[in-house]
């Protein structure tokens, strides 16, 4: 984690269907509010019926709004394949981890958390929303913040899907309480080594945790993310999206829902 706050300077400067498609309702800003304060969000939805599983959208470090289209698109084919999907700016009520600021993670993460939260228990307010079938996507920091909730509040989010991330050592010992993981790095990966994603995977196993990992060979960070050309792999990052949501279908589309 140490490694990937460093190396966000240089990112951010360089970067600066097997089931039928369903009508879906595009990309749509809204709020909530977190200890009184609003956090921006952008949602999808199908555009009719309900209650539906949802996912929410965790981005990674650097500056604010980096990769929208990306993420816009992620949306909108979340919507499009019978889910729910929200993208939440999680920056909404602290400065980015970006060049030009002075964030500190350890002060700002506990934020964060605080917005994913407020974020679950108004999508559980939400009718078009399946509260009890509510997942967490995050890429790199998203990632390490979509963990580190799963084991700070356990059961609120039924599944998780980590790209690049990992899960702080100290809190390896919770790996028991965590939801259903799928565990997505490259083994180039020179911001957030693919170590992390080995740990968590042994953490996982020893705690005797549903999960699963595929690592990508000669990928590096953010492989996936068309908005960075010089880590964008296409074939890969077709093959993690259809991983993810046939991870996601297997854990939030049960038949014995």
């Amino acid at each position: 984690m140490h490694r990937l706050l460093a190396a966000v300077a240089t990112v951010s400067l360089l970067a600066i269907a097997t089931q039928p498609r369903i009508a879906w309702a595009k990309w749509t800003s809204g709020e909530f509010l977190s200890s009184g304060k609003p956090v921006e969000e952008h949602h999808c939805a199908p555009a009719s019926g309900g209650p539906f599983p949802a996912v929410i959208l965790l981005h990674g470090a650097g500056g604010r709004g980096w990769a929208s289209d990306d993420f816009e698109a992620m949306c909108q084919k979340l919507a499009e394949h019978g889910y729910y999907a929200e993208f939440i700016e999680y920056y909404s009520q602290t400065d980015p981890i970006a060049p030009g600021y002075r964030t500190n993670p350890l002060k700002t993460f506990p934020v964060w958390m605080r917005e994913v939260n407020s974020g679950i228990d108004a999508l559980g307010k939400n009718p078009t929303v399946d509260a009890k079938h509510i997942a967490l996507m995050g890429f790199s920091m998203g990632s390490y913040l979509s963990l580190t909730f799963a084991v700070t509040y356990p059961n609120k989010a039924a599944a998780i899907v980590e790209y690049y991330g990992g899960l702080p050592k100290p809190l390896e010992c919770r790996a028991v309480i965590m939801p259903p993981t799928l565990i997505l790095h490259g083994s180039a990966d020179n911001l957030v080594p693919v170590s992390q994603a080995i740990a968590l995977d042994a953490a996982l196993t020893r705690a005797g945790r549903p999960h699963e990992m595929h690592i990508y060979p000669g990928d590096s960070h953010g492989f996936n993310f068309a908005s960075a050309p010089f880590w964008y792999n296409a074939a890969d990052a077709a093959d993690a999206w259809d991983r993810s949501t046939k991870f996601l279908d297997a854990n939030l589309k049960a038949s014995d829902r």
